[in-house]
């Protein structure tokens, strides 16, 4: 979406890599959509990382971008090459521009409940769904009510209300234009998810990704915010090490 240079409602979209660790393999961590190295149970996450020896680069996304390549894939293409980087782990949105990143790059990839649909229920939702992300605008209009669970059983109160404010026309339709363009699963990436996910769509992740390539647990949107997340962790961490055998 091209919007007018003019407008009250616009900002400046931001990525920040932070890196931790001296040595080990290089791991991308890309975050889900207004997720920090600074959250709790995101800290949690990249210190368990580094704790298996990787040298991690966790990056922050822009939270109301408008423009997907130019905005989230070009920053990180030269940083992917300088760094030698051929392993990414990702969260959500990040799991959406893994998979762009991944056919400029040889980057073997374990998604962690990828943004690759929009879940809507019944054809009101998706009917208002389409007005929204026509609109001309980069203001933030709509946030979504799912409730502390939907994510994490673990996750405080405080911290989902510290999140973004909300959702604008602009950023929805550049995903949904993002996701419209993903390419065809590689079978050397795995899959983490739960088929009772209320912030990204589960059923877009069963039709991209093959059964012998996913991983399904019983928690909330982030794995490391729900209660069963040091059993999910072992496995993702045998994923990245060996790939698809490893679920």
């Amino acid at each position: 979406m091209n919007l007018p240079l003019a407008t009250p409602f616009r900002e400046t979209p931001r990525m920040r890599i932070t890196r931790r660790g001296t040595d080990g393999d290089d791991l991308l961590v890309l975050l889900g959509w207004g997720n920090k190295p600074t959250h709790e149970h995101v800290a949690w996450l990249l210190t368990r990382l580094l704790d298996a020896g990787y040298r991690v680069h966790a990056v922050t996304l822009p939270t109301n971008g408008w423009n997907f390549e130019q905005q989230y894939v070009a920053p990180l293409d030269e940083y992917v090459a300088d760094h030698d980087i051929d392993l990414a782990l990702s969260h959500s949105t990040g799991g959406l521009l893994a998979e762009f990143l991944a056919d400029r790059h040889a980057i073997r990839n374990v998604f962690c409940s990828p943004w690759w649909g929009v879940r809507t229920d019944g054809i009101v939702d998706r009917a208002i769904l389409a007005a929204f992300e026509r609109l001309p605008t980069a203001k933030r209009l709509y946030t979504p009510d799912l409730g502390v669970e939907a994510v994490g059983d673990l996750k405080s109160p405080a911290e989902a209300a510290a999140g973004p404010e909300g959702l604008s026309p602009a950023f929805l339709a550049t995903i949904r234009d993002a996701q419209a363009r993903l390419g065809a699963f590689d079978d050397g990436d795995v899959v983490f998810y739960t088929p009772a996910d209320r912030v990204v769509d589960p059923a877009a992740i069963e039709r991209r990704a093959p059964p012998e390539n996913r991983r399904s647990y019983d928690g909330g949107h982030e794995f490391f915010a729900s209660s069963g997340r040091d059993a999910v962790l072992d496995d993702v961490l045998a994923a990245l090490d060996t790939g698809p055998g490893a679920v």
